[in-house]
């Protein structure tokens, strides 16, 4: 049973091994051992928690996934879906993002971003509604897909 839950500073460091171990294919992917998520240092990250919400998936109280996101006015911005590799493909990011898109009270859109090479990422997206708005190449050369689903 995967349970869903506001993560809080005391959660950073398991959300950070998290991050490393979930980015490691992507790097895999893009030949490219420096992507932020990669070399974000903990310490980065807890400071994440004073400006945006970390809800966090549970299995059996251990973390198994993650993801991170902003308000502002009638945007919000998700960022780092991650799910531990040995969690992937059982539907814990599906539910985390439900989660955050659950949130919305009024009319908002929900922006991300992907890399283009991500497919499993893309489709997943694609299954949840999204779609590609525009695109943009990150200052180390990765091409990201930016998306974006309106509620209601």
């Amino acid at each position: 049973m995967i349970s869903i839950a506001k993560a809080d500073v005391s959660d950073a460091f398991q959300i950070w091994k998290i991050q490393k171990s979930a980015f490691e294919g992507q790097a895999k992917i893009y030949n490219n051992y420096k992507l932020p998520p990669l070399i974000q240092t903990l310490e980065s990250l807890k400071d994440e928690f004073e400006e945006k919400v970390f809800l966090k998936a549970e299995i059996d109280s251990k973390i198994v996934g993650s993801v991170r996101f902003t308000v502002d006015g009638n945007e919000i911005d998700i960022e780092r879906l991650i799910v531990d590799p040995n969690f992937q493909n059982q539907g814990v990011g599906t539910i985390l993002m439900k989660r955050v898109e659950q949130i919305a009270d009024k009319k908002v859109t929900f922006k991300l971003f992907t890399g283009i090479k991500s497919s499993r990422n893309i489709r997943l997206y694609e299954k949840l509604g999204y779609t590609i708005y525009t695109q943009s190449e990150t200052s180390q050369g990765v091409e990201l897909l930016h998306m974006q689903k309106t509620s209601r």
